[in-house]
């Protein structure tokens, strides 16, 4: 009996994982709607476990359930985007002062190798891979503050995002690659300001572009 618990629930993260990933990377459209049924057809599961999954989106923001219709892509309102990159550049505050106080050069250098890292922009999963790396990028930095409440309140609020973040990154490309590392070598400088500076212009950036979008 437990042993069928835990494989209903690896089925359940498994379609989690893979529906956040569509819905993150604009598969599925603002507005639209999915059923139980169509992703228990198209995982081969059972409903319960479809069902699982879609409530616990739910509960991440990023679905919403309409009775007898299913659930909701949502688009986040200008009031949630406002809330969440005012809290998202509180938290990065936090981490950046943190990572200089407390970071040693050896701790910063993996934080650097991510920075550097490139991508090709023909690979047909470039948006995935990009936000995958922007956002261990960011997290990692915040990990450098030792502090696992930042941490994992900075993931949710990226989380929460990262559908338009990904729309950000496709219209405005050659704006979004050398951010990281010109924010790690202010922090290798220990150079507080500018390295606050510099957050905040790149959060401020991509916030008023999705504002005007």
């Amino acid at each position: 009996m437990e042993q069928a618990g835990k494989k209903r629930t690896s089925i359940t993260n498994a379609i989690v994982d893979a529906l956040r990933n569509d819905i993150n990377n604009c598969t599925y459209a603002s507005g639209q709607f999915i059923t139980e049924g169509e992703i228990s057809e198209r995982f081969h599961v059972s409903k319960t476990p479809a069902r699982e999954a879609l409530n616990f989106l739910c509960q991440e923001g990023l679905l919403d359930k309409i009775p007898r219709k299913g659930y909701l892509i949502r688009r986040l309102s200008f009031s949630e985007l406002q809330s969440l990159f005012q809290f998202r550049r509180i938290l990065e505050r936090a981490a950046v002062e943190l990572a200089i106080r407390f970071a040693s050069d050896g701790e910063l250098a993996p934080v650097e190798a991510l920075a550097r890292q490139r991508l090709n922009v023909d690979d047909e999963d470039f948006y995935n891979r990009y936000n995958d790396i922007n956002v261990r990028f960011h997290l990692s930095i915040a990990q450098l503050s030792k502090n696992p409440y930042l941490v994992s309140a900075l993931r949710n609020v990226l989380n929460q995002l990262r559908r338009d973040l990904v729309i950000d990154v496709r219209a405005n490309l050659e704006k979004s690659l050398d951010g990281h590392l010109i924010i790690v070598e202010a922090i290798k400088k220990r150079d507080l300001d500018q390295a606050l500076r510099i957050s905040d212009d790149q959060i401020e950036m991509v916030e008023k572009r999705l504002y005007l979008r």
